[in-house]
């Protein structure tokens, strides 16, 4: 019912007038100032009418400066130690910026117009200025980097600003933890590489954030000069009887995933030393979740030319494509077939690899068993697709 009357402020113009005015005109302890700032972060979750109507009331310069504000006051406090209401000062601002960021990651969310507003009130520098505040608290943290995943979502602009990002001042209590870095993205970088495997929550958000940044030019730049994707190398294989691979094994899965879309991302992965072979490792293990990373990162790095010699050259990857013409997952199945294809189209040396008998074998059968299979009724584009790519495999391969 309250949501109902809520949303008929918003045919009414009155939201901003009521809903912001309640939120922004009166004091962090108000009770009514905390409702309506609930009411506020449901409302802005589900309709883009209260995000217009929030933009036009200037929500994201308010919840801008209170964030500066709050980091003000905290810093200052932080010089003034040894009094016992500082504690429950710093509580009370913890609650606000809280509060705030909340407001902004519903704001933000698949709205580029707020995102640009966001930007432009340099929301990136904002939060690399609190970041020292955001490490001493994990539930804080959670909610900075779900508000940086709302907004670099689908955002490049966004994302590139993560790389040129500065900080201003930060507390002398967090000297122990080190000064921020030059950029957020680097703090997130170094998050990322020391980050406790019992901060699982924390853990999944860093990785979902960087798995976005993964998709701009600008940020696969700062990944490749940081060093940080050689921490993939040091992960760890489940042992005995456990098929399954450990949840920051698929983190990474996924993070690469992203980074081999583009053919600068492929470049990053092959220069990792014994990336290749760890990859074909992986493929042999389960995951519910996602079951075919591994391949699937095959499958990206086999359609750019520059790729195709070092693809070829690791016999442990090419049997594990040609693997998949004889698996009984029909994904997998695709993948194997559209990678092969990709690998030898255009490229003449890659004929005389796969013209091995066995390899040639499995295409072969497969290509059979896919036109006995798939019956005009059955012909789904990817069943098409599928049966297209074993079609110029058997031709490239018969071809002299």
């Amino acid at each position: 019912v309250t949501v109902v009357l809520f949303l008929n402020f918003f045919s009414s113009r009155q939201f901003d007038i009521y809903s912001l005015q309640c939120y922004e005109g009166k004091s962090s302890k108000d009770v009514l100032k905390r409702v309506a700032a609930n009411t506020l972060m449901s409302l802005l979750a589900v309709s883009r009418r209260a995000q217009r109507q929030a933009l036009k009331a200037d929500l994201i310069d308010s919840c801008m400066e209170q964030m500066k504000h709050i980091n003000a006051q905290l810093n200052l406090d932080s010089l003034r130690p040894g009094k016992a209401t500082l504690k429950k000062q710093e509580d009370g601002f913890i609650k606000e910026l809280s509060i705030a960021m909340q407001l902004l990651r519903n704001c933000l969310y698949q709205n580029e117009e707020c995102k640009e507003a966001a930007l432009e009130s340099h929301l990136v520098p904002v939060l690399h200025s609190l970041w020292p505040w955001l490490l001493m608290d994990d539930s804080l943290m959670q909610i900075a980097l779900q508000l940086l995943c709302v907004y670099t979502a689908n955002f490049p602009n966004g994302c590139s600003s993560l790389c040129w990002s500065s900080y201003g001042q930060y507390p002398a209590q967090a000297a122990y933890r080190g000064a921020p870095s030059t950029s957020l993205m680097g703090c997130i970088l170094k998050l990322a590489s020391q980050m406790p495997l019992e901060n699982t929550a924390v853990q999944q958000m860093v990785f979902m954030f960087l798995s976005n940044l993964a998709l701009s030019h600008d940020c696969k730049g700062v990944i490749q000069k940081s060093n940080f994707l050689q921490n993939f190398l040091s992960l760890t294989l489940p042992k005995g009887g456990n098929k399954h691979l450990s949840n920051l094994t698929i983190l990474w899965l996924k993070l690469l995933l992203n980074i081999s879309f583009g053919e600068d991302g492929q470049q990053m992965i092959l220069r990792l030393d014994g990336c290749l072979d760890l990859l074909t490792e992986m493929s042999k293990y389960k995951h519910k979740s996602s079951p075919y990373i591994p391949l699937l990162i095959f499958h990206n790095i086999c359609f750019s030319p520059a790729n195709k010699p070092k693809i070829l050259a690791n016999e442990k990857v090419i049997s594990v494509l040609a693997a998949c013409l004889e698996s009984e997952n029909q994904n997998v199945q695709r993948i194997g077939a559209a990678a092969l294809w990709a690998l030898i189209h255009n490229y003449q040396k890659a004929k005389m690899t796969l013209k091995n008998p066995s390899i040639k074998r499995r295409v072969d059968e497969a290509y059979s068993l896919a036109k006995k299979t798939f019956s005009n009724s059955e012909e789904t584009p990817l069943n098409a697709y599928y049966l297209k790519c074993l079609e110029n495999l058997v031709q490239l391969l018969n071809s002299y």
